[in-house]
């Protein structure tokens, strides 16, 4: 049991600027006890868009990682993973196999949304509300990632939900975007890059 401190520990992504720890820590507790929840701040003061919370519990955090995971908080769909870095340097991507289906978010970058055969699907949370497909799409393009399609989450008032889903050619292609981009900034937010669990 040595890595308790690790385990009672979830990153929360995707938050909103104005989350201060204690809402993170109101929302948080439905899934059980929480003993600390810390909102990211870059050194200038601006919130990097992401949290850690710390739970009394295994339990409350594993419940937390499965029932608060793309909930919304204070309106950005906000996605809970356990904590990769406590106790450990930053580790390698998530290996997890993605299957294909049908996306349900709207976008652009080529004809349709739906999946084509041995593509997989790559989630950026934590983008700037205005932000749209052709930017992103840009955006990894310059980096060297291109990804065949982006669809940015369904717009509500003229702003994005916070979030893009990408397609890419092969699980090879979506590993390298994920390395390469994951806690990248754009326009003062940190990106986040992960294969897309609903996939």
């Amino acid at each position: 049991m040595a890595e308790d401190q690790t385990n009672n520990r979830v990153f929360v992504g995707n938050l909103a600027w104005e989350v201060k720890w204690q809402d993170l820590k109101d929302h948080m507790s439905q899934a059980g006890e929480v003993e600390r929840a810390d909102v990211l701040y870059r050194p200038d003061g601006k919130s990097k868009g992401g949290g850690l919370v710390r739970f009394k519990t295994v339990e409350g955090a594993e419940k937390a990682i499965k029932d608060l995971n793309n909930t919304e908080l204070m309106g950005r769909q906000i996605f809970v993973r356990e904590d990769r870095e406590a106790g450990k340097t930053k580790s390698k991507p998530y290996k997890k196999t993605s299957k294909s289906s049908d996306s349900k978010v709207e976008g652009g970058g080529r004809s349709g949304g739906t999946q084509r055969e041995g593509e997989v699907s790559v989630f950026v949370g934590n983008i700037p509300w205005h932000t749209r497909w052709q930017t992103i799409k840009d955006l990894f393009q310059k980096e060297g990632v291109p990804p065949e399609h982006v669809d940015v989450g369904e717009i509500r008032n003229g702003r994005s939900r916070g979030f893009a889903i990408m397609k890419f050619a092969s699980k090879e292609d979506a590993e390298a975007a994920i390395e390469a981009m994951d806690g990248h900034d754009l326009e003062g937010r940190e990106i986040q890059v992960r294969l897309d669990n609903k996939a």
